[in-house]
């Protein structure tokens, strides 16, 4: 095979690119030593033909994922050295705007997600990138930087897998130098050739002299032509040496000495200068035009302004688009006089509130397991029933694989898509977690703002005669995230309202639903009124996040409750004159609401199913107490106990009207003693 001919100009390119990385590289550790530059550094000296060789294949509309050590990412993507010194700095100016720092960098108008720093936390965002890619019919492609360390992690079999069924348009770039941290892969994988695993996903993996610069353009080429032909992904390991600790205070007392010497015979930038022959004048100019740039990038950083403390909580949350006008926003079931409603369940109205979405808009699609199977059962609780034969290329079905589905509808929400994950059981969101809190969560603030995670989230939960693992109420652990909004509907009216409110809202939220409260169509009122909270309006209509629903009125006690708790309280209710609350948003809380019932009634009892300690009523209580400390609280709520099977102990465990009745009596008999 003939030798491709490359012009001088593009070679001397690759040469200063990587004579960048190199010194940037250099410099930034100069200024960690002199103890100018905060935080921490994970450099990659040794490895710059690795990331100047993937990214000089990809077009400027491509796009990579990072990880800690992605300053020569950054770089070989196209961002400046003035932007990421500022970063680094902590600066308003940098990338980020000071907000990621050195294990986040990145810049979405260059075509780079922020650094991801959980070991192989970038490979399922990727893929859902390279997802969005495919449904749009765009020709873009995704290079997903990683280190071998990562190829031990769930994530990297999670997203790999799913990248390889449906052929998406992903490059895996595995960097490895070696070693996990101090751990040589030697001693944590019986095949150390990496990319050995590509057959067992079914798809073509090569591994390649990551020190020839020239060797990994070429390699990064045929992957980028064979995604954009269809062929699905490409596993590349580029095999190479970090010259510099993991981190600022390593030694590499691990790296043997005849290692480190042998690897420095093959150090990429000096074996390119030999292999293209770059004359002295050539590196002189080179050189001296990247000192010029450096310094005064350092001095520009030094001297760049940090972000006000005012700003502190900016970048959390994106801005909800203005709604049409002709939309109908309601915070409580009213129902327009003459109006047309029709009478449904929870799980019906989801799942019609799921399709006049997907049909108003092309961006909207759901993903998940056994959601799209023709003849399956439309998810775990039927909500998705029927959709794929009016939607089926928006019915995505996965394996059984909660990190990686996840963390694929985060990369696509990125890209602008409006994905919609379902978990079966609220109990497996524990296996999601890292995707959610770390990922979907925080992108948008790690971004400086410039990253949006549109995403929307679907979880049963509820004590339902499963047993300890698929009947846990999981809101505890989700509602003090920052960048997450969780809500809670009790009725049908409400979880349709606030799932379109959520898919238009352009955050992650998560919606949690109780699997008894699926086929509820609510009750009759007395004298057999309707009860509006299952009556659904032809007409569109949200229910406003962040926004709390009185039930009843009353004016001795104010009950807060969600879920299944709403209906025991109102049952409740009845021999007290309690005013009841439905939670509803559990993060945002809606204050007002609550503080207008509990100034005027004096008492409140906060009614949850799941256990008492640490749940989502002692933050409410606590929010209470600091706001009006002459309001009396209590809670009412199941004991720090595993959920029990057998419904004698299940019954016990969850609270029900009898419970929550001796509560309010409770609180009223001590106010008056």
């Amino acid at each position: 095979m003939s030798t491709p001919t490359y012009e001088r100009k593009f070679l001397l390119d690759l040469y200063e690119r990587m004579v960048l990385v190199r010194e940037f590289e250099d410099t930034v550790k100069f200024l960690f030593l002199e103890g100018t530059m905060p935080g921490t550094i994970h450099q990659c000296q040794g490895q710059e033909a690795t990331a100047v060789g993937v990214c000089s294949a990809l077009a400027p509309d491509d796009w990579i994922t990072s990880t800690f050590r992605g300053h020569g990412h950054a770089l070989a993507k196209g961002l400046s050295p003035q932007e990421l010194m500022d970063e680094l700095f902590g600066a308003e100016t940098g990338c980020c705007k000071g907000r990621g720092g050195s294990m986040h960098v990145g810049n979405m108008s260059k075509g780079m997600v922020p650094g991801i720093a959980i070991v192989a936390g970038g490979i399922p965002l990727a893929a859902g990138m390279a997802l969005s890619f495919k449904m749009e019919n765009k020709p873009h492609v995704v290079a997903s930087f990683f280190g071998d360390g990562a190829v031990a992690e769930g994530a990297f079999h999670e997203g790999v897998n799913m990248a390889a069924i449906w052929n998406l348009p992903v490059i895996l770039v595995c960097e490895n130098n070696l070693y996990g941290a101090s751990t040589h892969v030697d001693l944590v994988m019986k095949n150390s050739r990496i990319s050995d695993r590509a057959a067992s996903y079914g798809f073509r993996g090569e591994t390649v002299d990551g020190n020839d610069v020239l060797a990994v353009y070429e390699a990064a080429q045929k992957a980028v032509a064979d995604c954009r032909a269809g062929k699905g992904p490409v596993l590349l390991e580029l095999l190479t040496y970090r010259r510099t600790g993991h981190s600022r205070r390593d030694p590499c007392h691990y790296q043997p000495k005849d290692e480190r010497e042998a690897w420095a015979q093959r150090d990429p930038i000096e074996r390119f200068a030999t292999k293209i022959g770059v004359t002295a004048e050539e590196h002189e100019i080179i050189s001296t035009r990247v000192q010029k740039q450096l310094a005064e990038a350092v001095e520009r950083a030094k001297a760049a302004p940090h972000p006000d403390v005012s700003g502190l909580t900016e970048y959390v949350f994106a801005e909800a688009p203005p709604r049409p006008t002709a939309l109908v926003e309601q915070s409580n079931p009213v129902l327009s006089p003459g109006g047309q409603t029709r009478r449904l369940g929870i799980a019906e109205a989801l799942r019609e509130g799921i399709a006049e979405e997907m049909a108003a808009d092309p961006r909207v699609f759901c993903i998940g397991e056994d959601i799209g199977v023709p003849g399956g059962w439309g998810g775990a609780f039927t909500v998705t029933l029927g959709l794929e034969k009016k939607f089926p290329d928006r019915l995505v079905n996965t394996p059984i694989a909660e990190l990686g589905f996840f963390g694929l509808a985060t990369g696509a929400a990125m890209m602008g898509m409006r994905p919609i994950a379902d978990v079966q059981y609220g109990d497996f969101l524990f296996l999601a977690s890292d995707q959610i809190i770390n990922n979907a969560a925080k992108l948008r603030y790690m971004s400086g703002g410039t990253a949006s995670v549109p995403l929307v989230m679907r979880a049963p939960v509820g004590a339902t005669g499963r047993g300890s693992q698929h009947a846990q109420n999981m809101e505890r652990y989700f509602t003090g995230v920052p960048g997450l909004k969780v809500v809670a509907p009790s009725n049908a009216y409400d979880a349709k309202g606030l799932l379109k409110a959520a898919l238009r809202d352009g955050n992650p939220v998560l919606m949690f639903e109780h699997k008894l409260l699926y086929g509820s169509k609510g009750a009759r009122a007395e004298g057999g009124a309707v009860d509006a909270s299952s009556e659904i309006p032809n007409e569109d209509y949200v229910v406003p996040l962040g926004k709390a629903a009185v039930r009843r009125e009353g004016q001795r006690v104010t009950v807060l409750a969600w879920l299944l708790m709403v209906h025991y309280a109102m049952q409740a209710a009845e021999d007290v004159d309690a005013e009841v609350i439905d939670v509803r948003s559990l993060s945002p809380i809606d204050w007002d609401t609550i503080g207008a019932s509990v100034r005027k009634t004096g008492r409140a009892v906060i009614v949850e199913e799941g256990p008492i300690t640490g749940g989502v009523g002692a933050e409410i209580a606590a929010g209470i107490a600091e706001r009006w400390p002459q309001v009396r609280v209590s809670r009412v709520a199941s004991p720090d106990v595993p959920v029990p099977f057998t419904p004698v102990l299940e019954n016990a465990y969850r609270p029900d009207a009898r419970r929550i009745l001796t509560g309010v009596r409770q609180i009223l008999e001590e106010s008056h003693g």
